[in-house]
């Protein structure tokens, strides 16, 4: 069977969350960098593949998906590995919620409008303090609406073993964590703050730090 092929950048949130659905799988495949920092989602060619020029998109033998909500059930239901999509009807229904959270509310306002501040910000004058002061109460908004909708006391967001929303969330946290705004709002998290905690021994984590 030949290897699926995943392209995106390591540095995306939402490559690295594909590459962890994968690890989690157990799936070997293929990483095929797009180069967006030089305007490579912009190519006509990209657009072919994702005609909204984002990543990632994810190659099957012929079948083409992007948007990563498609690509993650997809390696679920065709791939080998254990499922992770959660048997219980009302854990699997809130792993999709947590999921519509990250994707409709968390990634702009901690990502877009937080994290890449810093990453982006002017080398002669810095970043812009006051904008990213301003992003911090809807950042923590975003993570303490998650909070509460974590079931019981079990590690993870839907139960024992991680899930869509896991790894759907650990990648925004790991860059949000690495700041002082995110550190602030992890200690004001206590049950979000062990779910992290048990983010971090997940082998998937590790593997797929982005490349620098």
């Amino acid at each position: 069977m030949s290897k699926p092929i995943l392209y995106g950048p390591t540095y995306s949130t939402y490559t690295r969350s594909m590459r962890m659905v994968l690890a989690e799988k157990g799936v070997d495949y293929d990483l095929v960098h797009v180069d967006m920092i030089g305007g490579a989602h912009h190519q006509p060619d990209w657009k072919l593949r994702h005609p909204f020029e984002r990543v990632p998109a994810f190659e099957h033998h012929v079948f083409t998906i992007y948007d990563t909500n498609a690509i993650a059930h997809y390696i679920d239901g065709a791939l080998p590995g254990r499922r992770i999509a959660h048997p219980n009807i009302s854990r699997r229904t809130r792993d999709e919620q947590i999921v519509e959270v990250v994707n409709s509310y968390g990634y702009k306002r901690i990502m877009l409008d937080l994290v890449l501040r810093y990453f982006f910000a002017d080398k002669a004058t810095g970043p812009d303090t006051a904008a990213i002061a301003a992003a911090a109460p809807a950042a923590e908004q975003v993570l303490a609406a998650i909070q509460d909708l974590m079931l019981g006391s079990d590690p993870y967001l839907v139960g024992r073993d991680v899930s869509f929303s896991d790894l759907h969330l650990a990648p925004i946290v790991a860059y949000f964590a690495g700041f002082q705004e995110g550190t602030r709002a992890m200690a004001r998290l206590p049950q979000l703050s062990r779910w992290w905690l048990a983010m971090q021994q997940r082998p998937s984590l590790a593997a797929t730090a982005p490349q620098t």
